[in-house]
């Protein structure tokens, strides 16, 4: 198999672009970093910066039903991380595949998660 061609990849993030503009549009789901590789792929990641853990998973969860995601069963690393993901396709263009994920972190300073 032999080097894609950069139309094609071109042609890939277009479509994944088309995609997002449209999901941008629904007002009533929670902000999410969206961002589209090379591969033209839709990769949404909720932010732990300034939500919550509750908050987190409650995202995670609202875009993982709007996408018709496919969630994978969550699992926890080492240092107690909660890792969420679900992978998606919408039909954009030649269609456009994705993932919505999460990483949900342990309170740094015994605060409360909620």
């Amino acid at each position: 198999m032999g080097a894609v061609p950069n139309a094609s990849m071109l042609r890939w993030q277009r479509d994944a672009h088309k995609a997002l503009a449209g999901l941008l549009k629904l007002n009533d789901l929670p902000v999410v970093t969206w961002t589209i590789p090379v591969s033209g792929a839709l990769v949404g990641d909720v932010d732990s910066l300034t939500s919550k853990p509750a908050e987190m998973r409650a995202a995670f969860d609202a875009w993982a039903r709007q996408l018709g995601a496919t969630v994978t069963p969550e699992r926890t690393s080492s240092d107690g991380a909660i890792h969420l993901y679900g992978k998606f396709r919408l039909d954009v263009g030649y269609g456009v595949g994705g993932a919505i994920r999460a990483t949900i972190h342990p309170p740094f300073d015994g605060g409360d998660e909620q």
